[in-house]
């Protein structure tokens, strides 16, 4: 179908021409059939790059015209700005007037702000917290794009995205709900949960094929086989292969250490090898100082050995710049080889010709050596081939012995990816959504309550039976914490209300009550402890040090802990929740009392994504105690949290807060200043711009830039 038989716009069809798109591909094409522009619900299922982010563009172009607003839901943060770039450049450019934003994080800003853009692409939890503040623009809505929708069986996201398609379409006027995926196999669930019409296909814009490697030789799945050319051990015969014929690689590693050992192997099969010319090894030494200029530490020194040789890795480890930086080496074709985690397959678009999987079995804390699911799979293969750049791309498992190559050719190559599931039975993510349906007014009596309950994926596949009982008990539980009142109705506390607000687990709360119940004061560190104890904090654990270090540390600190750990003899699942807390705890405590990045990287085994990611959410839950601990009414506590959440922003001691809330002040130059006898904001506002630049790291831009700055917040 070409594009000017859809009964588009004219300023869409320009838009898309521009883009060089003259017709549709068959998935989209089948969508418009089943009537995407009539306002039909749609549940898409098609491999990566089969167009689904265009099909999402051309409804939401039907719903704008009208004066509608766009809800765009990505699990990821990344995804959402992938997506604000792709809508932004279709729609939101060259001037059509329509606003695109992406938003994430911050759960308890109400987010009316959002209401001035026309297309709102957000993550599940971020939608979910503006659904719990009830923001007014939402009742603007007219389509709400689901994207990654086979996530509703993700035993983490799942229920929040679950609940807030479900919250929608009780307060939402009639949307239209779009669906997207590459791996939902009962489709047709889908589509009677909501109503929908399904568009299922199998095409790719770049033709697939897979294989299983065993010795030196690739089986297809069409029988055709392949002798690698290249020697040596058979993963770097492989990488050589393929790049010697001109196409990057994807190593897929089930585990974070195995990424690192691929990439290593193969940097120095590509450096001992002749694959790269002069120019290119330019390009990769450039990157690689790149790395090096954002932050020393030995983490950032091997990833930039392994750069300037043509490989890298990529896993929740690496802190934000460096993860951008890698992409974007990776998706110029900079970076030859990357070795990454499952997390990219389903996070950001970097596809390479060729995909290799050389394990297929992990192992799991619960449940011990697993195989991965075919989803995975397929999610993996999804990044097989880049669209323009390659007419083929490839995907590759490995083989131990023949047996194993017809298990894998028959399992993952021919199966199917398996059904998703509903998974809020959890009980820990239904008490938390029970509790937003009461505090946001959706659910004013049990009834109501069942109600919504019986929206959601869980009830249109198993009923609402199976969760009755569990739904009594959270009701039960909720009430005896003073979260609800049960008297009229259902009702939530003052207390209930600011939780659900917070966007944090009830027992998080309840947690936070009972162990500073009768404390007037708390050292930082058992202010750490506190909040490190919640179920919000307590499930990662950064820190890979053994219970000697840290007790060694512990004792260095010499602060009390408010908390002491159970009998391990008695209790060991017990004390090992509190040691590994602790171990959260000390990791914090060492960032605001102003230890380097590169001294908690290495004494505690810290890597810096990790390190990044539980420092934000430890600000966020000292920033939700001490919003608990004033509507408690303590607040002499609550100002300790408040202090303590501003301490975990900058990394500083108390006595910096005043200095780092300057622009361009951080805790290295706060500390400068303070050195220098720069104390307070009213001592820079006095200061003379020679002597405020003679400060070491500050210099004549920044002197000016916090003087006028201090001389606006005391004038």
């Amino acid at each position: 179908m070409r594009i000017e038989e859809a009964g588009l716009s004219r300023w869409l069809l320009e838009s898309l021409k521009r883009e060089g798109i003259e017709t549709f591909y068959p998935p989209q094409a089948e969508a418009l059939r089943k009537g995407l522009l009539q306002g039909k619900n749609i549940v898409v299922s098609s491999p990566t790059a089969s167009g689904k982010t265009l099909i999402a563009i051309m409804a939401a172009h039907r719903h704008l015209e009208s004066g509608r607003k766009v809800l765009y839901l990505t699990p990821l943060r990344a995804l959402t700005y992938e997506k604000m770039v792709e809508f932004k450049r279709i729609i939101g450019e060259n001037g059509l007037g329509f606003k695109v934003a992406a938003v994430s994080g911050d759960y308890d800003d109400p987010g009316e702000w959002i209401g001035r853009n026309d297309v709102i692409v957000s993550t599940y939890e971020k939608a979910d917290s503006l659904v719990r503040h009830r923001a007014k623009w939402l009742s603007s809505i007219g389509l709400v794009v689901v994207d990654e929708a086979h996530m509703i069986g993700d035993p983490d996201r799942g229920p929040t995205l679950e609940m807030t398609i479900a919250k929608l379409l009780e307060t939402l006027e009639s949307p239209q709900i779009l669906c997207l995926s590459a791996t939902v196999r009962n489709i047709m669930d889908f589509a009677g949960w909501l109503e929908a019409v399904p568009v299922q296909s199998d095409f790719r814009p770049v033709p697939l094929r897979e294989g299983v490697l065993q010795g030196a030789r690739v089986v297809f799945s069409d029988g055709e086989t392949r002798a690698l050319k290249s020697g040596g051990e058979p993963l770097s015969a492989l990488v050589l292969d393929s790049l010697r014929d001109g196409g990057q690689v994807l190593v897929f590693a089930l585990t974070r250490r195995k990424a690192e050992a691929y990439a290593e192997r193969l940097a120095q099969t590509i450096s001992g090898s002749k694959v790269l010319d002069e120019s290119w090894r330019a390009r990769l030494e450039d990157y690689s100082r790149k790395i090096l200029e954002e932050s020393e530490s030995p983490f950032s020194e091997r990833l930039a050995s392994l750069v300037s040789r043509g490989a890298a890795f990529h896993h929740a480890g690496l802190g934000y710049f460096h993860r951008r930086l890698i992409e974007d080496a990776f998706r110029e074709g900079a970076i030859p080889v990357l070795c990454a985690t499952p997390t990219l397959a389903a996070g950001v678009n970097l596809p390479a010709r060729m995909v290799v999987i050389p394990e297929h079995r992990r192992f799991d804390s619960r449940s011990g050596m697993r195989s991965l699911s075919v989803t995975e799979y397929k999610q993996f293969c999804g990044r097989a081939g880049r669209p323009l750049y390659d007419s083929i791309g490839y995907a590759i498992l490995f083989a131990a012995n023949r047996v194993e190559a017809e298990y894998l050719m028959e399992k993952y190559i021919r199966g199917e990816p398996e059904r998703v599931f509903s998974v809020l039975g959890s009980e820990r993510h239904l008490r938390s959504h029970i509790l937003s349906l009461i505090a946001s007014g959706l659910a004013r009596s049990e009834l109501a309550l069942g109600r919504i309950i019986s929206r959601t994926f869980y009830a249109h596949i198993f009923g609402t039976q199976g969760l009755s009982e569990k739904i009594d008990s959270i009701l039960e539980m909720l009430q005896a914490h003073s979260l609800i009142s049960r008297d009229i109705g259902l009702e939530a506390t003052r207390l209930g209300t600011r939780v659900s607000e917070l966007y944090i687990d009830p027992v998080t709360c309840i947690d936070i009550l009972h162990y500073t119940a009768g404390v007037e004061r708390l050292s930082t560190l058992a202010a750490l402890q506190v909040i490190c104890l919640t179920p919000d904090l307590s499930e990662t654990t950064v820190a890979r040090i053994r219970s000697s270090t840290l007790e060694r540390v512990l004792n260095e600190i010499g602060e009390e802990l408010l908390v002491e750990p159970p009998d391990p003899e008695e209790y060991p699942e017990d004390y090992e929740f509190h040691i590994d807390s602790l171990k959260n705890a000390v990791v914090l405590w060492s960032w605001v009392n102003e230890v380097h990045e590169r001294d908690i990287y290495e004494r505690f085994n810290v890597e810096p994504g990790d390190f990044a990611a539980i420092r934000e959410r430890a600000e966020w839950i000292s920033y939700a105690a001490s919003s608990i601990l004033e509507v408690a009414g303590r607040k002499k506590l609550a100002s300790v949290y408040r202090a303590l959440t501003e301490r975990l922003k900058h990394g500083v001691q108390e006595e910096l807060l005043q200095l780092v809330s300057l622009p361009e002040i951080g805790r290295v130059r706060g500390r400068m200043l303070w050195r220098n006898g720069f104390r307070t904001v009213e001592d820079v506002r006095r200061a003379s711009l020679d002597d405020l630049a003679k400060v070491p790291g500050i210099g004549t831009a920044i002197a000016a830039k916090i003087k006028r700055a201090a001389e606006e917040l005391n004038p």
